[in-house]
């Protein structure tokens, strides 16, 4: 009896089998990853889209517009870094579209959103850019953005990718607002590869007209930075350029009572100084030799210059050794036309990638700037920046001034001093970043990476290097019989397409041999760059057959002076740009002096 009962309640009858397996639910088949993750040939070809606007549109296609525009002052072709440069943007597109693929829902949205914005703002903001710049912005030429500019572009990033986001995320028609934003990626990617193409024709004709773009260096000669702080115990003829050194900055670095003004003994200093041009390039180059630009060619213009003017020449011919620190691209091209008559030359035979990888990073650093917004601008990336990782083969240091060069140069001059030569005189002709912005030195000479400081404190910190300078030719007892001038090579620009609508003075300060001991003297006399070669002729008794005309000190204050400058108008790659010739009769400060006598295109200042 008992055994039945355990049977019954604790064994299960065939009925109650029938009832479980009736009950039971059957397991409901998983669905595979694809079908999980909606993919399908719309969502893979609308993700590839997205996923290569932002490395096409700003990597591959804006890298190489930049190297293109720039290909003359790289010491590297186009193949160190093209193929690196394009796999890295496909690995980009790669992570973005993989990112893509394995989400969706809102997440998916959010990706669609943050990669569709970026190539769509970036191009924008590469329209703007370009609009008021071309080149490379660590050379000098940038326009520095006030803090207002910067406030006002981040807050239109801000409302086109809040309204790019609304559209395609949080939209009712986000579907739509997607479709949309799809034609947009496709309309940049078309105009970015539109610009491209012309300029990858202009570059690949010339690669193929000249043999030596295979090894840019190849056969060039560099000036190099040898002896840049060495003077003569016997004689010296020392100028010392300041880019962009306006009257106003001085009047500026006057008025601060600055005990650097004290140290000018001997100097005097001219109120009334205007420049041949605007820019360095051709303002160095005609410094030096005093013909002037026709525009026709750059190049053409360099070799011209430097072969046919008797300036340097005489200089050599007067027992002085040349020393030239100027940049290239703008003062000069092909060093070798300074052989003959200049110290610091040396040839080079090839170049060498040190860091592939280094240099990727450089041209996106160069890249970006154009695409990037205000606030995320790298302003101090120069062709000198890529010296760090290219290399030349042989003796040559290529010598270009950067953004910090100056807080570098003055570093070096506390540790080592002036150095002493006694076989010859010695003619140094230094071109130091100076007055031009960014400002980024401060008053003590010292770089402030990533500072926009002020115009005062870098004029300051630029005359505590000069002064101690100065000071050590007094302590070597070189001073008095030195010839000194201080000057800028241009003032500043108002604007680059617009005439001017203020009269455009240059500082000028000028210790002719002889002078010593007396306080800072100013005068009034209406002269220019005309009177530069006269002035350090006539200081160190230099023999030449050549007449040189009148002396800065030869002009007495008040007497009538009829100046020319000539100001080039800038558009960049639209090549309409135009030579304006300004004929000033009488005080440069008053602009009522200043009358335009004469215009022409010149289609592109630096072809």
């Amino acid at each position: 009896m008992h055994s039945s009962i355990y049977y019954y309640e604790g064994m299960l009858t065939m009925s109650d089998i029938n009832i479980v397996s009736e009950t039971t639910p059957e397991k409901t088949p998983k669905k595979a990853l694809k079908e999980r993750l909606g993919i399908n040939k719309k969502k893979v070809l609308l993700s590839l889209l997205v996923s290569f606007a932002a490395p096409f549109a700003l990597l591959i296609c804006s890298g190489f517009n930049v190297f293109f525009a720039n290909a003359s002052e790289f010491n590297f072709v186009f193949g160190d870094f093209a193929l690196l440069w394009t796999l890295g943007s496909l690995l980009v597109g790669l992570i973005f579209f993989t990112s893509l693929i394995f989400t969706k829902g809102t997440a998916y949205n959010c990706l669609f959103w943050l990669y569709s914005f970026i190539p769509i703002l970036g191009f924008v903001q590469n329209m703007v850019t370009t609009l008021t710049f071309q080149g490379m912005p660590g050379d000098g030429n940038a326009p520095v953005p006030t803090p207002t500019k910067i406030i006002i572009n981040f807050a239109v990033w801000v409302i086109l990718a809040t309204v790019i986001f609304w559209f395609s995320v949080y939209s009712k028609k986000a579907a739509q607002g997607r479709s949309i934003i799809s034609f947009l990626l496709v309309l940049v990617m078309v105009m970015q590869l539109a610009t491209t193409i012309p300029s990858a024709i202009t570059y690949f004709s010339q690669y193929e007209e000249d043999s030596t773009e295979h090894n840019p260096a190849a056969g060039l000669t560099y000036l190099t930075t040898n002896n840049i702080l060495e003077v003569s115990t016997k004689k010296n003829i020392i100028v010392i350029v300041l880019d962009r050194f306006d009257d106003y900055y001085f009047r500026e670095f006057s008025r601060s009572k600055s005990p650097y003004i004290d140290q000018l003994d001997g100097f005097t200093y001219y109120a009334d100084n205007i420049s041949k041009y605007p820019r360095t390039f051709p303002a160095i180059t005609s410094m030096l030799t005093g013909m002037e630009n026709d525009f026709t060619s750059r190049k053409g213009y360099f070799e011209n210059a430097y072969t046919n003017s008797t300036f340097l020449k005489d200089i050599k011919a007067n027992g002085y050794k040349i020393n030239l620190y100027i940049p290239t691209y703008y003062s000069y091209d092909n060093a070798g036309v300074f052989t003959d008559f200049v110290s610091n030359t040396s040839a080079a035979e090839g170049y060498t990638i040190d860091n592939h990888l280094r240099l990727l990073g450089k041209m996106f650093e160069l890249s970006s700037y154009f695409w990037a917004p205000e606030m995320l601008k790298s302003g101090t990336i120069s062709s000198d920046s890529f010296n760090g990782v290219v290399s030349l083969d042989g003796d040559a240091a290529k010598y270009e001034l950067t953004q910090s060069s100056d807080a570098e140069l003055y570093d070096e001059f506390t540790e080592t001093g002036l150095s002493t030569q006694s076989q010859e005189g010695t003619f140094t002709f230094m071109h130091l970043r100076g007055c031009h912005s960014p400002f980024t030195l401060d008053e003590d000479c010292n770089i402030k990476i990533g500072d926009n400081y002020n115009s005062l404190a870098q004029t300051t910190g630029v005359f505590k290097f000069l002064t101690e300078y100065l000071q050590e030719l007094k302590d070597k007892d070189l001073y008095e019989d030195a010839t000194i001038i201080i000057t800028g090579d241009h003032g500043m620009l108002s604007s680059d397409r617009e005439d001017y609508k203020d009269a455009n003075l240059t500082a000028l300060l000028v210790k002719e041999s002889g002078k010593a001991g007396t306080p800072l003297a100013t005068s009034h006399a209406q002269v220019s760059q005309d009177n530069l070669h006269a002035t350090i002729v006539k200081s160190a008794n230099i023999e030449t057959n050549t007449d040189y005309g009148r002396a800065y000190s030869e002009i007495a204050p008040g007497e009538p002076i009829v100046r020319t400058h000539y100001f080039q108008t800038y558009t960049g790659n639209e090549r309409k740009d135009e030579n304006i010739t300004y004929t000033i009769t009488g005080a440069g400060s008053d602009f009522n002096n200043w009358k335009i006598t004469n215009r022409e295109m010149i289609e592109s200042i630096y072809r």
